[in-house]
């Protein structure tokens, strides 16, 4: 997408522009993540942690969003620390129940919750 910025009114109307791009450019993405039988919900967040996209109630994305661009924003701090240069790619969160994965943009957070590895074991058994 071309930004035209002569019909742009100020800095908002570019930086709504470019994270729009940025949005459908990983639209297909997502898309494909859903398709996988594992994955119980893809949620998409701005860097606040509000749902932009979702595919699960609004209060459980909102809970999620909120959390992890908490625990997203601490892992940055810490990685940074270790190493100035190095920056979080994917935060990967696993539980008893879940897996949950972070992928940090500068515009918005992609979460991906899916069932535990030993839950799908037992399932195919």
């Amino acid at each position: 997408m071309k930004i035209m910025s002569n019909l742009l009114k100020d800095s908002r109307d570019e930086w709504l522009v470019k994270t729009t791009a940025s949005i459908n450019n990983v639209n297909p993405i997502i898309d494909r993540i859903m398709d996988d039988e594992s994955v119980e919900s893809v949620i998409m967040t701005n860097k606040e942690g509000a749902p932009i996209l979702t595919n699960i109630n609004l209060t459980s994305a909102t809970n999620f969003g909120i959390a992890l661009s908490r625990l997203g924003v601490m892992t940055q701090i810490c990685i940074t620390e270790v190493d100035p240069l190095d920056e979080v790619l994917i935060l990967r969160v696993n539980t008893k129940k879940m897996e949950i994965m972070v992928a940090p943009h500068r515009e918005f957070n992609i979460i991906v919750v899916q069932h535990g590895r030993h839950k799908l074991k037992q399932k195919t058994e």
